[in-house]
């Protein structure tokens, strides 16, 4: 009689079941991310994490919302691993001696705009005025600095630059009477002008390179995790990638993290502009570093003899070129 190896290839099949390698999902490397603005040109972390491209890429992401230049002390502490932050924020915590780098650029435009209140008919009539712009040091501040270099002026003397705080203070203090023009972004821009403070100047336009939104990180936590970076980069450029090419997909996410409705008109707006401009391959702009640090040496002159390439650390993007990553999304 035939005796039943039902049983017994159960058993067989459970034990190796059982001593079988953790999955993949047990194995992902667990990384702290942080953002620094809830703006429509901060997308790529949301998507990447939402989306789980950051899982894709063997990462266990956690991501959370730290104002302004904070999350550059989240680092330094510990307590975060790599930010998405401004990247004027990053040159100006570097010069002094922090120890950080910037290993990315997601988004390189200053897409801010001035906005004036109904008696400025043209920029000239803005000499002498006073423009509010976010804290100083901030991309809205330099995004000041750079309309007043586009027209000649020098800053507080041919026109008043004031740091106000973010866009929306700015426009609170235009519809106040304070100011007689801001340096304003979506959603901001956008109730200004139908509260009849028009755009008299899109920065945009000037296609002036800038560190806007950079990926940055410690030394420390770059030379010990190289490959934990090049999967964070690779993550993040496939999300700018989905962003451009799949709203249908990342405009919910969009909208989740920016706390409005998925109808909103401003979402897909954005998608379509400012979302078009953000950094596929990454690439920091050395000349907006530049610029920062000329900022910044009107107080220590020794920055003038900076590099901009210090403060950079190129060889995660140069990796990634090499290998053809950033070709799948350009097809170039």
């Amino acid at each position: 009689m035939r005796r039943n190896i039902f049983p017994f290839l159960l058993v067989v099949v459970v034990a190796a079941c059982l001593s079988a390698p953790r999955s993949d999902a047990a194995q992902l490397k667990k990384i702290r991310l942080a953002f620094s603005a809830l703006a429509y040109a901060n997308p790529p972390f949301w998507i990447a994490h939402d989306l789980k491209l950051f899982e894709k890429y063997g990462l266990e992401s956690e991501i959370v919302y730290v104002g302004g230049a904070r999350p550059i002390q989240a680092m330094l502490g510990g307590s975060i691993d790599v930010s998405q932050v401004g990247g004027a924020a990053a040159v100006a915590a570097a010069a002094q001696g922090a120890e950080i780098s910037i290993v990315g650029t997601v988004f390189s435009r200053l897409t801010f705009a001035i906005h004036v209140s109904p008696q400025i008919k043209q920029i000239g009539d803005l000499k002498g005025k006073v423009l509010a712009a976010g804290t100083v040091g901030g991309n809205s501040y330099f995004a000041g600095l750079v309309f007043a270099k586009h027209f000649g002026w020098s800053a507080n003397r041919d026109i008043g630059i004031v740091a106000a705080g973010g866009s929306p203070e700015v426009l609170a203090g235009l519809l106040q009477g304070k100011y007689q023009a801001g340096v304003l972004s979506p959603p901001s821009s956008t109730t200004a002008a139908k509260m009849g403070y028009r755009e008299i100047f899109d920065l945009a336009a000037l296609d002036f390179p800038f560190p806007v939104i950079s990926v940055v990180s410690t030394r420390r936590y770059i030379d010990g995790n190289p490959d934990v970076i090049l999967n964070i980069l690779r993550a993040t450029s496939e999300a700018i990638y989905l962003y451009k090419t799949r709203p249908e997909l990342t405009i919910p996410v969009v909208a989740r993290f920016m706390r409005v409705s998925k109808d909103d008109p401003a979402l897909l707006q954005s998608q379509q502009t400012v979302g078009q401009l953000l950094n596929q391959n990454l690439q920091p702009s050395l000349e907006g570093i530049r610029f920062v640090l000329d900022f910044l040496s009107e107080k220590q002159p020794a920055l003038k003899a900076k590099n901009p390439a210090d403060f950079v650390d190129v060889r995660f993007l140069r990796k990634l070129e090499e290998e053809g990553f950033f070709k799948k999304f350009t097809g170039k």
